[in-house]
């Protein structure tokens, strides 16, 4: 047994070692580099929580709040004054409570150029519930899609809960 403590590594075992190290390298290096999944899942949750801030923000001013989504990112504007028919004034920007800029900044943009399936337009009224860009409550669930990740978001018709 003292001897069995000097005995080195067999040239077999190193093999092993080796061509193990390398099949993991190759399978999950490719994975650790690839950020789109990372960037998919960052522009969900960022559209996702501004779509219920600004939903919130309808609410909360009593006026509407529209939001329009496309490609890389969002912009959300209000209306200047009360009542479900008007429309938002460009130069009322809703802005990001995360760095208080505008939503249309460049800043806040998509994470790493993830981009929104096909994108619309809606208002969020004063009580919160989705209306089309012609006033009309949505019959049917609005649904947003990021590129390369699953689920998508889900816009109800008649209370406006964005999930």
């Amino acid at each position: 047994m003292a001897g069995h403590a000097d005995r080195g590594v067999t040239l077999v075992e190193l093999v092993i070692v080796l061509v193990i190290v390398s099949i993991l390298a190759v399978a999950v290096l490719p994975r650790l580099f690839d950020k789109s999944g990372f960037a998919a899942r960052g522009a969900k949750d960022f559209l996702g929580a501004s779509l219920r801030y600004s939903q919130k923000s309808a609410v909360a001013m009593r006026r509407n709040v529209c939001v329009v989504v496309s490609g890389t990112g969002l912009a959300v504007t209000y209306a200047s004054i009360f009542g479900s028919n008007q429309n938002c004034a460009a130069g009322n920007l809703l802005m990001n409570p995360g760095n208080n800029k505008p939503y249309n900044d460049p800043s806040n943009v998509f994470p790493g150029g993830a981009t929104v399936v096909s994108g619309t337009s809606l208002i969020f009224d004063a009580v919160g519930r989705p209306l089309t860009p012609a006033f009309v409550p949505t019959a049917a669930a609005i649904t947003l899609t990021v590129n390369g990740y699953v689920p998508s978001i889900t816009i109800e018709p008649e209370t406006g809960y964005v999930h």
